[in-house]
């Protein structure tokens, strides 16, 4: 089953070449990932993740890379955070954000709806695991701070992956690592300056033996939108619950009546994070 999402990252050219064909590059990069995409192929792939003022964007993309020990070693998929801002209803100064050290992975940003704050996925040294979630703050000039982990109330030895932010403050995002109901499970914690609350499993009416990649609120409709490889052959798609009191319960096969997970994370009091930070000492 899918674990590792592979993105393509599709440039034509050198540093030589001419503008125009470097704006077609950035514009096909944004089109790339501007909905995202779930596709059977490259499993689950995050859309962008815009401010409320829908004026910045975060997004990642991979690339093959010289690794950093070995001359004649093959070429490894590097993943990196990119920003975009918009300008005059066009997506443009794409910017490559060194939110980890070379030859380390970042990857499935979030920002918060008031583009204070990044939270994502990497596997840069120091790590917990595999791929553990990290924050940094952003500055109001758009600078990006120091990145921390966010420790082991969210992270473990496995990977960490799919950070995205509900409310400002709800942190949800997929682990392998806990003992929950099989592969990627999801996963909520509270998310308050520096606290947190210990992470809690969404439970086994929106978790499954398959993966679990991402979930949406729609609080109006009390439903959530779970994207999964739970169908047939492991193929990844898109599953509607419902949570809470919700009148439409009966419509769905998957239904959180009263999901005890998510009320409780919603509720819970929080801890202090990690204060991790990596050093770049290339």
């Amino acid at each position: 089953m899918t674990r590792s999402i592979i993105y393509s990252l599709l440039i034509s050219g050198m540093i030589l070449a001419s503008q125009n064909t470097f704006a077609q590059a950035n514009e096909k990069m944004i089109n790339d990932t501007m909905d995202g995409s779930v596709s059977t192929i490259d499993g689950y792939v995050p859309s962008m993740s815009i401010t409320k003022d829908g004026k910045t964007a975060y997004f990642s993309k991979g690339t093959y890379e010289k690794p950093l020990y070995g001359v004649f070693s093959k070429k490894e998929l590097i993943y990196h955070v990119y920003r975009a801002e918009n300008i005059n209803g066009e997506w443009t100064n794409i910017t490559k954000l060194d939110v980890c050290p070379k030859h380390y992975s970042a990857k499935h940003p979030t920002v918060t709806a008031d583009g204070s704050r990044l939270f994502f996925a990497s596997n840069m040294k120091g790590t917990y695991g595999k791929y553990d979630i990290y924050v940094a703050d952003i500055a109001a000039d758009g600078s990006i701070g120091v990145s921390k982990n966010l420790g082991p109330k969210v992270n473990t030895k496995e990977d960490e992956l799919y950070p995205s932010i509900y409310n400002e403050t709800l942190l949800f995002f997929a682990s392998e690592g806990r003992d929950g109901f099989g592969g990627l499970d999801l996963y909520a914690s509270q998310v308050v300056k520096n606290t947190l609350t210990t992470s809690v499993n969404l439970g086994a009416h929106i978790n499954s033996n398959s993966d679990e990649y991402a979930i949406q609120l729609s609080p109006e409709k009390k439903m959530g939108f779970v994207v999964s490889n739970r169908g047939f052959n492991n193929t990844v798609s898109q599953y509607t619950v419902a949570y809470g009191r919700s009148s439409k319960q009966g419509q769905y096969n998957d239904v959180a009546e009263r999901n005890a997970g998510l009320q409780t994370v919603m509720n819970e009091e929080a801890y202090e994070y990690v204060d991790t930070s990596f050093q770049d000492e290339q």
